[in-house]
């Protein structure tokens, strides 16, 4: 499974219980499958939305059923044994969710492929890993060009149980691979996450747990099942608590309201510009009873969009905070918090909380010079626990990097608040290690200058990018979604907050901002586009009032 020859055992960790020892009821996703098509076959899974409002509900024996066919399929039309990689580009429908399953039961490793990719990129991810064989279903192939010698994914309930066989499917040990996610990069190999079956078991627990999922109750979801947060919140923590999913294939902002009027979720998983466009354009919103909350993630999430949401729709934003490498969540904020402590953290605050600890990890801030941060005390955020990826799957020198200390080194910076109504302290997020601009020699932070845009009424969106310079070593270029501000508007608010070195040199209007389909920013493809000038559609404003001033 492993192709470092140094595990450091440390990492895998969680207060003192060695990585060999389950924390959850199911050790594996498999396990957990089966344990729900024999307790409760009948029950709803995942009803499925198709663009045109089409629904397709799987219970937890179809998908059973399903899965099974999918696994046999694999292993006799291709061959695919134990150990092997399957790579698979999903979207959100019934099929994709089916295959990903099987490629599990038929004992491989599944590698996500985004189906947004051109096929280069693709093809690129697949070879890094040798995939057997790559999976793309009908509704990927009635949109797209597949890659070269991508196969099809038959349609499960036109195969016969017995069509390949009644064998037994071959069985999976914890730490065996599960799941493959290629992470940002300049390339398309750069690093792939390599995540275990008991990294996923560790995840759904401490999902189950934090949020008090019960079975039966519904969440609602969109998020691409290519990325992590897709593939654990919607597809695997259901197998684990037995709830009932929600998977619309896409986000709509007007189809959306009447998508929670209809299936009444007790939460629903979004990201921070998601909420945004509702707030836009959800007219006389009005949320069902036992609506709880929307629980964010993979984006940070303003305190100005929090207080809008809580004002607007008369709910509670809950963030969560996770890379891929951490399968999912690290931490999330606790979601019996007192109003007082809700506003404290969240709303009366610059930067809300990610929250505190999630069951399975251990999350701390560490100095420089590798001691553990005093509260309030600005650092790198680690972890360690059941949760932490495998490795960099064919990448050993970046897993040692990664793992240094025995720790996971996020590159995010933060610091720890304290609160009376949580033993773990709560983690602030205030960076990445590497979003900085070096101006006249002074450190400045991109995400800071983000978060002083985004307080400037009328700012619908923000980003900043560092540009070379000769003569200052980089400059600031501001890129702002906002028709009706003027660049004399925004510069009178942010000489109020900010450093004189920290103004950006240029400040870039613009229609829209590079952001991934959870709403991440795409800090080097708008790093290029600001450079390119004419591929990105904006008008470029010189700091004439400032440098004159």
């Amino acid at each position: 499974m492993t192709d470092t020859t140094n595990v450091h055992e440390a990492v895998h960790t969680y207060l003192g219980i060695p990585p060999g020892q389950d924390i959850a009821r199911h050790p594996t996703v498999l396990a957990a499958l089966a344990a729900r098509a024999r307790e409760t076959p009948h029950a709803p899974y995942l009803t499925a939305v198709a663009t045109d409002g089409t629904e397709t509900t799987l219970t937890f024996g179809l998908i059973d059923t399903w899965s099974a066919r999918l696994a046999r399929w694999l292993r006799h039309e291709h061959a695919v044994a134990p150990g092997d990689v399957v790579a698979l580009m999903p979207v959100n429908e019934p099929v994709s969710v089916a295959a990903l399953l099987g490629i599990l039961r038929a004992g491989a490793g599944c590698l996500l492929l985004n189906p947004g990719d051109p096929a280069g990129r693709a093809r690129e991810q697949s070879d890094s890993q040798s995939a057997t064989v790559v999976l793309c279903p009908p509704a990927v192939a009635e949109e797209r060009d597949l890659p070269p010698g991508a196969v099809t994914v038959p349609d499960p309930a036109r195969l016969a149980d017995d069509a390949h066989g009644h064998g037994a499917l071959p069985g999976v040990l914890p730490d065996t691979d599960a799941l493959f996610f290629g992470t940002s990069g300049s390339t398309a190999a750069s690093k792939i996450v390599a995540q275990t079956h008991r990294n996923a078991a560790a995840n759904a627990e401490a999902f189950v747990r934090h949020h008090r999922v019960r079975p039966g109750e519904r969440i609602l979801g969109f998020l691409p099942i290519h990325h992590a947060n897709g593939v654990h919140t919607t597809l695997l923590s259901p197998l684990f608590s037995g709830s009932h999913t929600v998977l619309a294939r896409a986000f709509s902002p007007f189809k959306y309201p009447g998508q929670v009027e209809r299936y009444r979720p007790r939460f629903a998983s979004a990201v921070p510009s998601v909420l945004d466009s509702l707030l836009q354009t959800w007219r006389e919103p009005r949320l069902p009873a036992g609506f709880e909350y929307f629980l964010t993630a993979a984006a940070p999430l303003s305190a100005r969009t929090c207080a809008e949401v809580r004002r607007t729709f008369g709910t509670r934003v809950v963030q969560g905070y996770g890379l891929t490498e951490t399968t999912n969540f690290s931490a999330t904020v606790p979601v019996d918090l007192s109003d007082g402590e809700y506003r404290r953290l969240m709303l009366d605050t610059d930067i809300p909380s990610i929250g505190t600890t999630m069951y399975g990890n251990e999350v701390a801030v560490f100095t420089e010079s590798g001691e553990r941060a005093r509260t309030g005390e600005t650092g790198e955020i680690r972890m360690r626990g059941h949760n932490v990826m495998s490795r960099y799957a064919g990448n050993p020198d970046a897993t040692r990097e990664a793992f240094s200390g025995g720790w996971f080194r996020s590159g995010d910076l933060g610091y720890q608040v304290e609160s009376p109504e949580s033993p773990d302290p709560f983690v602030v997020i205030t960076g990445r290690c590497k979003n900085m601009a070096k101006v006249r020699g002074e450190a400045v932070s991109l995400e800071e200058l983000e978060r002083a845009l985004l307080q400037i009424g009328g700012v619908r969106d923000a980003a900043c990018v560092a540009v070379p310079d000769t003569v200052e070593g980089e400059t600031v270029t501001a890129v702002v979604v906002s028709p009706n501000s003027s660049e004399d508007g925004i510069y009178r608010h942010l000489k109020t907050v900010v450093s004189a070195n920290a103004l950006p040199r240029r400040i870039v209007f613009t229609d829209r901002i590079p952001r991934s389909s959870t709403g991440k920013l795409i800090r080097r493809q708008l790093a290029g586009e600001v450079a390119e000038g004419a591929t990105f559609p904006f008008s470029l404003a010189a700091r004439q009032e400032t440098e004159n001033s």
